[in-house]
């Protein structure tokens, strides 16, 4: 998809007649999402990268990552729209100047779908399911007739009141399940009780039965899913962590599964991606392992959501997602 009418408002891009767009990643390329995108922003020019040259310079890249060999960034970039809900792997990239602005996709329908997710292990552990899963792979017949837990009183902590995890907590208190909720800073929402600040994350999480992580990777949560949260929760509960990988201490969690403390985990997310062969979760038999697929971006959701960002830097309005404000550009 290229050209565009040869006007546009003027903005932050300097007036510049077509935005142009280098999209580099799959999703990205297919026509749904540039049909989505079109009709959001009408006066573009759009590249998809690998696939057509990068002629010239471009305003906005939209990509996912940035592979070793990604061409050179032009001087002209004016937003980096990550096709994720986190970001802090370009955060981290030396290759992207610090004067440049940083937004992560914002799609209800990714939302959606960590929500299910979250339910789904919920879900299982109301029928103790991994206990059954252990028995079917060693092939041992072994029924327990204890009186089940219903979800009333089951209780999921949710970590992360953000856009994603109101969506989870919410879903998960109308399918019936006692839901606390903890963020950074205080947030209420109906019929969830909630919690803020480090200092009350144990009280969040205390007796919990099953520990749900979306919260976004920062400094003072870097390694927040470790012994000391888990010692707090009921033993054997479950673990579903879908945030980013470097919250959750490894070590930590084996230690609490083989202790049978934790009972089972759910992962979505990892510190090294894709994960080894080698490494000891894929053969751990407490361990739900999943290729990072918790929530999928869907084309037109993308699309709304890059359009959006387009038109506020435009417009000079803050940008939606933004999650690294630009600094001064170096002179």
């Amino acid at each position: 998809m290229a050209g565009a009418p040869p006007t546009c408002r003027n903005g932050l891009l300097g007036g510049a007649e077509v935005v142009r767009v280098l999209l580099a990643d799959p999703l990205a390329h297919g026509e749904d999402f540039c049909a989505a995108l079109a009709a959001g922003v009408p006066d573009l020019a759009t590249w998809c990268w690998p696939d057509e040259p990068v002629n010239g310079s471009y305003d906005v890249l939209a990509a996912w990552q940035l592979p070793d060999a990604f061409p050179p960034l032009p001087d002209s970039l004016a937003l980096v729209f990550c096709f994720g809900a986190g970001a802090d792997h370009l955060l981290a990239d030396p290759r992207i100047p610090s004067h440049v602005p940083i937004v992560r996709l914002i799609d209800g329908g990714q939302a959606a779908e960590l929500a299910d997710y979250v339910c789904h292990a919920a879900f299982a552990f109301l029928l103790d399911d991994q206990k059954y899963r252990i028995d079917q792979a060693r092939g041992v017949w072994a029924p327990v007739f204890a009186r089940r837990r219903t979800r009333a009183e089951a209780r999921v902590a949710v970590l992360g009141l953000g856009p994603i995890g109101m969506t989870a907590a919410t879903a998960l208190a109308a399918a019936g399940f006692r839901v606390h909720a903890w963020s950074r800073t205080p947030r209420q929402v109906k019929g969830i009780e909630t919690f803020s600040g480090l200092e009350r994350l144990g009280d969040c999480v205390d007796g919990a039965d099953v520990l749900v992580n979306l919260l976004p990777l920062a400094p003072e949560t870097a390694g927040i899913l470790a012994a000391p949260l888990f010692a707090r929760l009921a033993p054997g509960a479950y673990l579903v962590s879908l945030g980013r990988g470097k919250h959750l201490d490894e070590a930590a969690l084996r230690e609490a599964l083989d202790m049978g403390q934790i009972g089972c985990a759910f992962i979505d997310a990892f510190a090294e991606e894709p994960l080894p062969s080698t490494h000891w979760m894929w053969s751990h038999p407490r361990i739900r392992l999943t290729p990072h697929i918790g929530g999928l971006p869907t084309p037109e959701g993308a699309a709304r959501s890059l359009a959006a960002a387009i038109d506020a830097l435009q417009q000079g309005a803050p940008l939606p997602g933004l999650v690294r404000t630009a600094a001064p550009t170096p002179s």
